[in-house]
């Protein structure tokens, strides 16, 4: 059997092995988050923001037809069908109106969805960095023998990373 200090030279190594793998895993995800999901999200981010500023000039240019049409402003698309005399275009503008609520309610929940990956996301990140932050520091063997760490395993590793 080997002696006590050879048995703590290999527990550390197991350990150095195991926290470089750590390592390595925590610099895969981090190059994922900053590389290629930052640049992908930070690109669709930037089409949304131009496709809701058309958005925002197509919304003013719907409020100036609704009112040209009816002499009120803000009413409801059933409000403005009731207003309207060709049955064609009655049924087109419904028909457009309900796809624009359908898609409306697929972005919301997408959103919801995409929401909650990202929060599943940290969750796993902080749930790392709490099994890692909270190894429990055992003894180690000084001159005189076994002795208590001075330093907790635990507050070796920055707690706020």
């Amino acid at each position: 059997m080997p002696a006590p200090a050879d048995q703590l030279k290999q527990v550390l190594r197991e350990e150095l092995e195991v926290y470089k793998k750590l390592l390595e895993l925590a610099q895969r995800k981090r190059k994922l988050l900053l590389e290629k999901f930052s640049t992908d999200l930070m690109a669709i981010v930037s089409e949304e923001e131009q496709l809701v500023t058309h958005l925002v000039t197509l919304e003013e240019t719907r409020r100036a037809v609704v009112t040209e049409m009816t002499g009120q402003t803000d009413l409801t698309l059933e409000q403005v069908l009731e207003r309207v005399d060709s049955a064609d275009l009655k049924g087109d503008l419904w028909l457009l109106g309900t796809q624009l609520k359908d898609l409306a309610a697929q972005i919301r929940t997408s959103n919801e969805d995409n929401q909650k990956l990202l929060e599943q996301a940290l969750e796993l990140t902080q749930y790392t960095i709490k099994l890692i932050t909270n190894i429990p520091g055992g003894s180690t063997y000084g001159p005189s023998g076994p002795t208590k760490p001075k330093i907790p395993v635990s507050a070796l590793i920055d707690r706020k990373a």
